[in-house]
């Protein structure tokens, strides 16, 4: 029996196998086949650019231009195809710097047959106003076109009644600081206005960008007190409100107690003074010396002084 099982068994092992080689022959062969992705075509068109630097009140020429392919779908608005449409209608002046293999773009160019005015440079509904300054007011000559400032004014506001009573701690003083425009974009420093110059330029002036109501401010403020602009960080897009700020805000304290011993001090020297002085007599009668305390008419010495 134990034989007669193992030959059936070696039997069902030969079948199990050729059955399964059978099936494997009769599945169809997959082949996997690469397909490549259609390539999208692009289309290109010239452009032009700048061949050398082009700085602020420069007059364009050809020799100062090139044309260059450039994506059709990616066209930078305001940019022209070729040189001659550029200057066809007439020359035209830069107004914002343009770098090498830059494209022109009409937003940084004057109209035909323009000039390169300030005016060109304001936004909609904005105002220019010039602030006279020096190397301290104007933040040492940091201040460059395209910087954002605040304009603060230093006055004496002796007749609001805030700052009087303020002064009552603060020594008296009356002086005042506040904040007159807040956040100015700057056009020009003197009678430059090249965006890219980035070395201290110390000026006599600086033109910023302000609102109709913000120059009315400023020509007021002229005539009241002194300017000094304040240099904002780049990042710092918040608008500044600090309101008036008087000697008492940071030094009140300190001056109420300077005049409070200084009224002490007087009021000693006068109790002191009302004290009666004497003098010492002698008398000599013979031989006997007396001595005599006298009433002195004479002021006090601290008094004389």
């Amino acid at each position: 029996m134990i034989g007669i099982a193992a030959v059936f068994g070696a039997i069902s092992i030969f079948a199990a196998d050729f059955w399964v080689k059978s099936q494997a022959k009769a599945q169809p062969e997959v082949k996997v086949v690469s397909v490549a992705a259609p390539q999208p075509k692009v289309e290109f068109k010239t452009i032009v650019v700048a061949q050398a630097p082009l700085r602020y009140g420069m007059e364009l020429a050809r020799p100062q231009l090139a044309e260059i392919p450039w994506p059709q779908d990616s066209l930078p608005q305001g940019a022209f195809p070729t040189i001659d449409k550029l200057l066809a209608d007439g020359s035209r002046v830069v107004l914002s710097p343009i770098e090498v293999n830059e494209p022109v773009l009409l937003t940084k160019l004057s109209g035909p047959n323009g000039r390169a005015t300030l005016s060109n440079l304001l936004s909609p509904g904005m105002r220019a106003v010039t602030i006279r300054t020096d190397e301290i007011a104007g933040v040492g000559g940091f201040v460059t076109p395209g910087d954002r400032v605040d304009v603060v004014l230093t006055r004496d506001a002796g007749d609001i009644q805030e700052v009087s009573k303020n002064a009552q701690g603060a020594a008296g003083s009356t002086v005042t600081s506040e904040i007159v425009v807040s956040d100015a974009k700057v056009l020009s420093v003197g009678q430059g206005a090249d965006e890219r110059k980035t070395e201290p330029q110390v000026a006599n002036s600086v033109t910023i960008e302000v609102t109709n109501e913000g120059a009315q401010k400023v020509a007021l403020a002229r005539t009241v007190g002194t300017l000094s602009l304040s240099l904002r960080s780049a990042a710092d897009a918040s608008t500044s409100n600090g309101g008036l700020t008087t000697i008492s805000s940071f030094g009140g304290s300190v001056a109420a107690k300077a005049q409070a011993n200084a009224a002490s001090l007087v009021s000693a020297v006068t109790t002191e003074s009302d004290e009666p002085k004497f003098k010492t007599v002698i008398v000599t009668r013979g031989e006997k010396v007396e001595e005599y305390k006298v009433p002195s008419r004479e002021p006090p010495q601290e008094l004389q002084q």
